[in-house]
């Protein structure tokens, strides 16, 4: 049986955002938000999967946090830890637009209602080669 302590594991999330620089459009990274969530190894529910519902992610976080509300898009560190600074930014390469340590998933999808205890986000993994 699972526990919903003892199965949590260190998730990081940012939010990226565009900026124009010269004529070339870099992407800007905020702070990481270091939360404790439950992740599951593959996307799909047992009874999502019975109904016939195929998942657009590849696997999805659980949380009982419901002061926590990520949005869409958010870049995630779930199999990766990034390399952070004193003062809990990213650390850049020398270009100082890119981070040392890539995300490896973007939040796709908020599986969540306004009641309840449990939000479940659907994350799908990115391409860190580059």
């Amino acid at each position: 049986m699972r526990n919903v302590v003892r199965d949590r594991q260190n998730v990081w999330f940012t939010v990226v955002t565009e900026v124009i620089s010269g004529k070339a459009t870099v992407e800007q990274y905020s702070a990481p938000i270091k939360k404790r969530f439950s992740v599951s190894a593959t996307s799909g529910t047992p009874d999502e999967i019975d109904a016939g519902i195929v998942p657009t992610y590849d696997r999805y976080i659980t949380s009982y946090d419901r002061s926590f509300s990520p949005i869409e898009g958010m870049r995630v560190f779930v199999d990766v830890v990034p390399s952070l600074d004193d003062e809990g930014n990213l650390v850049l390469l020398e270009d100082g637009v890119t981070p040392e340590t890539k995300p490896d998933y973007v939040l796709s999808k908020v599986l969540d209602t306004q009641r309840g205890k449990v939000a479940r986000y659907g994350i799908t993994k990115v391409s860190t080669d580059e």
